[in-house]
């Protein structure tokens, strides 16, 4: 691995962005068709504090991993040493990944074909420079939405192809088809696509899960409720919560979606302002404990 500089006004290091960096390397290999890390030379940094960086193991009980690491560095004052001295002004999260990468064993780098050394223009400082490099905005959930990348989870496929079928809020189908189970965002299925598994260990998705889910959209679909009411990221936070607690069986799921009201707020519990989930959850209780008490009377007269 070449020695690696960074400058006085280079971006803070972000150790999320180095894992996300490790996890796509590690998975699809460095590809410099993807964009080579670019460095700039000695003429450009004149006047620049450099910095030299040292990578090590934050413990040192643990081998060097991307789990387990630290960055130091140290001003480079030797003339010489700043002569031959490169930076990078893109790349550096990828660097410091490719360099765990290699101490693990798991990339051979090659200062020729995975960097390019550039100049800056003339007029431009090197700090405006970097940020013009740098000024592409980074892909969020819904760039990938829109592309037909899997996950390689087939359940969490399932409900980021429910979202597109349906046309609902994405929070709404993952609390729809996470009930009982722990919260999750949908910023994970992006995280899929890149390698990055961010799922919570406890998260149990399985047929059962996936036909519950089914089943409550189905409910929501043909009740009373408008649509654009129960495409609410808190109504559906509120239902999970009112779920979780409850644990109601689908008859009952059913039987209470198809009780509420298009208006959806039980007497007395419509609040002024925006309603939050834990109001709706109450709401949903209500209504519950509304439709266990009729049913009791059924079958008293029964």
């Amino acid at each position: 691995m070449m020695t690696i500089y960074f400058y006085g006004s280079n971006r803070e290091i972000v150790a999320e962005n180095v894992k996300k960096c490790y996890s796509m390397i590690q998975k699809y290999g460095f590809n410099k068709a993807m964009g080579k890390i670019k460095l700039v030379g000695s003429k450009d940094l004149t006047g620049e504090k450099l910095l030299k960086v040292t990578i090590s193991s934050k413990s040192n009980a643990k081998p060097l991993s991307i789990d387990n690491w630290m960055l130091k560095t140290e001003e480079v004052k030797d003339a010489n040493e700043r002569e031959t001295a490169k930076a990078p002004v893109d790349g550096q999260h990828r660097l410091i990944a490719m360099y765990i990468l290699e101490a693990e064993g798991q990339l051979n780098f090659n200062e020729d074909e995975m960097t390019e050394t550039i100049e800056k223009p003339e007029n431009m400082s090197l700090a405006l420079f970097t940020a013009s490099i740098n000024n592409g905005r980074p892909w969020n959930y819904k760039d990938f939405s829109k592309s037909n990348l899997q996950t390689g989870d087939k359940r969490i496929d399932y409900i980021e192809n429910q979202i597109q079928e349906k046309k609902l809020k994405s929070d709404v189908i993952y609390s729809f088809y996470t009930l009982g189970q722990p919260e999750i965002k949908a910023n994970v299925a992006k995280d899929l696509k890149m390698g990055i598994n961010r799922l919570p260990k406890s998260l149990k998705l399985n047929a059962t899960t996936q036909e519950l889910g089914d089943e409550v959209l189905k409910a929501f679909k043909s009740s009373k409720i408008s649509e654009s009411t129960y495409n609410n990221g808190r109504l559906a936070k509120g239902f999970k919560l009112f779920y979780n607690e409850y644990k109601p069986d689908i008859n009952q799921i059913q039987q209470l979606i198809s009780l509420i009201d298009k208006d959806v707020w039980f007497e007395g519990q419509k609040p002024d302002g925006s309603a939050e989930a834990k109001q709706y959850y109450r709401n949903f209780e209500k209504w519950f404990q509304f439709m266990n008490v009729n049913n009791s009377k059924t079958v008293e007269v029964a």
